[in-house]
């Protein structure tokens, strides 16, 4: 029964994997034997993450810095890793952001932040991965 859920040997891309829920998803990959692309804008802590993760387990993590709040940042991340990789396993589509702001107080441009970011960039980022997924 473990093999048929093993990720061992898998490639995995975690989007927002550099704190949070997403480091938790990529720490858990990377000890359960998978290879892990964490993936944020800040490039210096994506590459800190990789460096952390990498001796957490069996599977090693990638840094691979993006900025998915708009269609061409999620072609790029996919660019880079079809770069690097034949296959893609399993992809955690976990960037998110919030505003903060009560109701009341929230303006168009937040909205469209937290569209961009929260609803278009997984599709956009799954619909340019097909191909590897």
């Amino acid at each position: 029964m473990d093999e048929l859920f093993s990720v061992r040997g898998k490639t995995a891309v975690v989007t927002g994997g550099s704190r949070g829920i997403g480091l938790m998803v990529a720490r858990g990959y990377v000890q359960a034997g998978a290879r892990v692309y964490v993936s944020s804008r800040k490039a210096e802590v994506c590459e800190r993450v990789a460096a952390e993760l990498s001796h957490d387990g069996e599977g090693g993590c990638l840094p691979l810095p993006a900025d998915l709040s708009s269609e061409e940042g999620c072609l790029g991340l996919a660019r880079a890793l079809a770069e690097r990789e034949q296959r893609l396993h399993v992809l955690v589509n976990n960037a998110g952001a919030t505003w903060g702001a009560p109701l009341e107080q929230f303006p168009a441009a937040a909205w469209d932040k937290l569209l961009n970011l929260n609803l278009k960039a997984p599709f956009f980022l799954t619909r340019a991965l097909l191909p590897l997924l």
